[in-house]
């Protein structure tokens, strides 16, 4: 199968295709919509040892480790759900999920950025949050400190607020491209779930011998001087039409046919049935021709 082939049923059901496009566009469109803006609010702040006495140095790591050991452990508390309920207690308010939306990593051995990402009608509370987030930190490390010999202090907090929407060409160009895949999907499956025969090689595959003539045009446009000359090349033969409207355009003869005459299987693309032509061939045997119409 060539990419012109596999291309066949969007080719021969353009306009449906077209207002299928237009469709899923639309309606993607409507849906992104609905994404919320995010707001992302960092919390950014050194960590260092304020003093060191002889006895306790003697027995610990080297300042510089010891360091990257507390801030390590510090970014671990935004995976508290202790440390994130209390969050929400000094602010009184409620985040759901807050887990999702709550991070912390150390960076270098020293540094420490909290991370929190607040949608649509939430981010109304990013204020409140952020001054939550700060006093319940400080209240923590306050306690953490009193319980250690060494003494370990943070810098002033640095803190970065940023709202980002999704741009609106981004949106443009997303429901277009969802538009015209989930169109695609649509005229593929549709025709695969109905078991219709949608390419030229799923003829060839159940009559592989069969001589065929392809006409690229409308079974009503048909050039009724091709089929004649197609009908010419065997002794004698007899139209058999394999989809519902071969009738209205073809003098068509009975399913049973007289031992000596071929039978020529009409076959349109995206409306005859695999099931039919399985019967065509279980009824007459592998000596038919056969005329395929793409469109």
């Amino acid at each position: 199968m060539n990419f012109i082939e596999f291309l066949s049923p969007l080719l021969r059901r353009k306009k449906t295709y077209l207002g299928l496009v237009l469709l899923f566009s639309i309606s993607f469109f409507g849906l992104f919509q609905l994404i919320p803006p995010i707001h992302k609010t960092t919390v950014y702040f050194p960590v260092k040892p304020l003093e060191v006495s002889e006895t306790s140095s003697a027995f610990s790591l080297d300042p510089a480790e010891s360091t990257s050991k507390i801030t390590e452990m510090i970014a671990g508390w935004a995976k508290n759900p202790g440390f994130r309920q209390e969050i929400l207690d000094t602010a009184k308010i409620y985040i759901p999920h807050l887990k999702r939306k709550l991070s912390a990593r150390k960076q270098n051995r020293m540094n420490v950025f909290w991370t929190i990402k607040l949608y649509g009608t939430e981010i109304k509370h990013s204020e409140k949050i952020t001054q939550a987030l700060l006093s319940t930190f400080e209240k923590n490390f306050e306690e953490f400190n009193n319980q250690r010999a060494i003494k370990y202090g943070t810098g002033t907090p640095s803190v970065f607020h940023e709202t980002t929407n999704i741009p609106f060409s981004w949106l443009i160009a997303a429901s277009i491209f969802f538009g015209l895949l989930f169109s695609f999907l649509g005229i593929y499956f549709s025709e695969a779930f109905g078991k219709k025969v949608s390419f030229v090689s799923q003829v060839s595959k159940i009559f592989p011998k069969a001589p065929t003539l392809k006409i690229s045009a409308y079974p009503e446009s048909l050039d009724s001087k091709l089929l004649e000359q197609f009908i010419l090349t065997f002794p004698s033969a007899s139209l058999i039409g394999t989809f519902p409207t071969a009738e209205t355009h073809f003098p068509l003869s009975d399913d049973i046919i007289e031992q000596g005459i071929t039978p020529i299987l009409l076959v349109k693309l995206g409306e005859t049935s695999t099931y039919e032509l399985e019967n065509m061939k279980a009824i007459h045997g592998k000596k038919v021709g056969i005329v395929i119409f793409e469109k």
